[in-house]
């Protein structure tokens, strides 16, 4: 009897190349599966030069019963299986529902014979199927006849190989088979698989599993998805792959991981039912083009990187304490703070990874591996590209090791906290740094030569969104910038001054922009800012001075004609009687002494106090969940430092007098 499936010839050619010759006998140990088998085998004999004569699978299962051939042959997806999700004896979960299973065979070779046997009516009875690829889709049945084996059973014989197979003889086709199968055997201990006389037992070589449930997600027609990921991390070295299963934990393709675990040997498997519905509708195969597709597996690559960051750290554990021991250990006492411990945490995947991939680190002399370590921490701090430096010209990794290394350092969350606190902590100790100079020697701090140099790099003081545009320059710099910045250098001739009323050249301290953002057309915003020493406190006439910066801008049209704010700030430590008359006007908010609506111009005094509390106020919330408190004696030290690079005149006293 023949039997041919009704169905376009290209899509069988499809269905019959896979890019690795084992994930043909995995479709076909998934059937024997399917068939409720408990004993599996797969044997590959050779001829007597060497090369691949005959593959054969063969199971102890059910069997293909005579009358369900023709159906189970001469349609993609048998029919019983349409309607059941399991197998008809031991009820276990079903994989293949389409029937793509007997076509992936002929990856393999041009002649396929299925020889199968099963019982009816308390007897065991016998055919045989011929399948060729030569004439791909048809099928033989032959007469049926009583066996005289006693149990049932289907062994799929394989010839006229057609291709290179040498892969299935290495023993890397027995680790696939074992990663492919892991979950099933795990949930069905008793089935047994062979491969050629060797046991596919997962548990044998599994070092560590753990599953994640992923966070639920809205594809593309609204619904959303559930999914969960599990790990299984190997003891031996195994390509690394992600699996991607249905609900139930049927591999239906497999893909490369996308992220780097440096040294783990594992597979990963996906779970979600959307994955199979992809695979039934061949669209599975377009992989991250298919958007529902990508957002799964970002959310699965993010899992992952969690993991074997975290499993990172757990692993150092007992390193560390030998380098604690051995006094190596760039780091003394518990962490004073969560960023330290970010830190350190960084610091121990970095050290664990150079420690095993170097094997003479650990024959080197103590002074030596302290030395790295130091050199490593320090570069930590600094940024991941140092780091990288670091790795590459004093450790000698080879370049694929750094890479590795630094994607790690660049995609941890871990690092991006070091980074923003560090950046938060040295603000907060900036501001107790600023606030000793402002208050406790201000008598001693000059404005032009110290307080200037001070601020010029810390812009963030005044609002987070500004940039240095212009310092300790008049303002025809500012209107050349300004000018710059509005791209309309041509209205600035060279020798075309800025001058105030009685012609004079006005200098600015500071000068800040910004794009503001709103809905209509971008606006820019300058801010001056005019800096008097503390212990000159702001008077009439340095209102006077600062509204003659302003009125200059505010009579130059290439300064009027544009959208622009103009913003102007005197700051000091303290304001003189008149002068907070003139702060305290009923009719405008405190500090606001001028302004004008074309130009978009206001001129506002601050005392420091008020300045610094604004800026420590925008700060507070990270503070808080830092747990970081600047202590006076943290501030000294970076005012020591200071002293060095902007203060040579400031006469600082003893860290004892201060502490007194």
């Amino acid at each position: 009897m023949q039997v041919r499936v009704e169905v376009q010839p290209d899509h069988l050619e499809l269905l019959s190349n896979v890019p690795k010759p084992i994930l043909a006998i995995a479709e076909l140990v998934w059937n024997s599966l399917d068939a409720d088998a408990e004993h599996i085998s797969v044997e590959i004999e050779k001829n007597e030069l060497g090369g691949v004569q005959l593959i054969r699978v063969s199971d102890d299962g059910h069997g293909i019963s005579y009358m369900e051939a023709p159906s189970a042959f001469g349609h993609l997806g048998g029919s019983w299986k349409k309607s059941t999700a399991h197998t008809k004896l031991k009820r276990r979960l079903l994989h293949g529902k389409a029937g793509k299973g007997r076509f992936r065979a002929f990856a393999l070779g041009n002649e396929i014979t299925w020889v199968t046997r099963f019982e009816e009516n308390g007897k065991v009875k016998g055919y045989k199927i011929l399948g060729r690829r030569s004439e791909l889709g048809t099928f033989e049945i032959g007469d049926c006849y009583d066996s005289d084996e006693r149990s049932t059973g289907t062994s799929v014989l394989i010839e006229s190989v057609t291709r290179d197979i040498s892969g299935l003889t290495n023993k890397s086709a027995i680790l696939d088979l074992t990663t492919h199968f892991a979950l099933y055997l795990e949930q069905y201990p008793e089935v047994k698989m062979m491969y050629r006389q060797e046991c596919v037992d997962p548990g044998a070589i599994q070092e560590h599993r753990a599953e994640y449930t992923l966070p639920r997600l809205e594809i593309e027609d609204g619904r959303k998805i559930s999914s969960s990921l599990v790990v299984v991390e190997w003891s031996c070295k195994i390509d690394r792959r992600l699996c991607l299963c249905d609900a139930d934990g049927f591999t239906l393709a497999e893909i490369s991981p996308g992220i780097h675990a440096p040294g783990y040997s594992f597979t990963a498997y996906l779970r979600c039912e959307l994955l199979r519905e992809l695979d039934n509708s061949n669209a599975l195969v377009l992989g991250e083009s298919y958007p529902d597709l990508k957002q799964l597996l970002d959310a699965t690559r993010e899992q992952l990187r969690e993991h074997f960051l975290r499993r990172s750290a757990q692993a150092a554990t007992t390193l560390v304490e030998e380098w604690k021991r051995g006094e190596i250990y760039p780091y003394s006492g518990e962490p004073a703070s969560i960023v330290e411990r970010a830190e350190r945490e960084v610091f121990d995947v970095l050290a664990v990874n150079v420690s095993s991939y170097l094997p003479r680190f650990e024959q080197e002399d103590t002074r030596s591996k302290k030395l790295s370590f130091y050199l490593l921490r320090e570069a930590l701090v600094e940024s991941p590209k140092a780091v990288q430096q670091i790795l590459s010209e004093v450790l000698e990794l080879p370049q694929e090791k750094q890479e590795e290394l630094a994607d790690l350092l660049e995609r941890t969350s871990l690092t991006a906290i070091i980074n923003a606190s560090r950046e938060v902590a040295d603000r907060l100790d900036f501001l107790r740094t600023l606030e000793i100079l402002l208050f406790k020697y201000k008598e001693h701090l000059l404005e032009r030569s110290q307080l200037h140099k001070l601020l010029e790099d810390k812009t963030w003081l005044f609002g987070e969104e500004f940039a240095l545009s212009v310092s300790d320059q008049s303002l025809t710099e500012v209107l050349k910038k300004h000018l710059e910045l509005l791209r309309k250098d041509e209205l600035c001739p060279e020798g075309d001054e800025v001058l105030d009323e009685q012609g004079r050249r006005c200098i600015v301290d500071l000068m800040l922009s910004r794009l503001v953002p709103q809905s209509q057309a971008k606006q820019r915003e300058h801010l001056i800012i005019e800096l008097k020493r503390p212990s000159q406190p702001i008077t009439a006439s340095i209102i006077q001075q600062v509204q003659r910066y302003a009125l200059a801008v505010a009579r130059d049209e290439r300064f009027s004609n544009t959208d622009t704010r103009w913003v102007f700030w005197a700051i000091s430590n303290q304001m003189t009687e008149e002068a907070l008359l003139l702060a305290k006007q009923s009719n405008r908010p405190e500090g606001l002494v001028y302004e004008t609506e074309s130009p978009n111009l206001k001129v506002w005094i601050k005392d420091w106090g008020n300045v610094l509390e604004s800026c420590r106020a925008r700060l507070s919330f990270f503070q808080e969940r830092l747990q970081y408190t600047p202590e006076d004696q943290s501030a000294l030290e970076k005012l020591r430092k200071l002293h060095e690079k902007y203060l040579p005149s400031l006469d600082m006293v003893s860290e004892e007098a201060t502490a007194e």
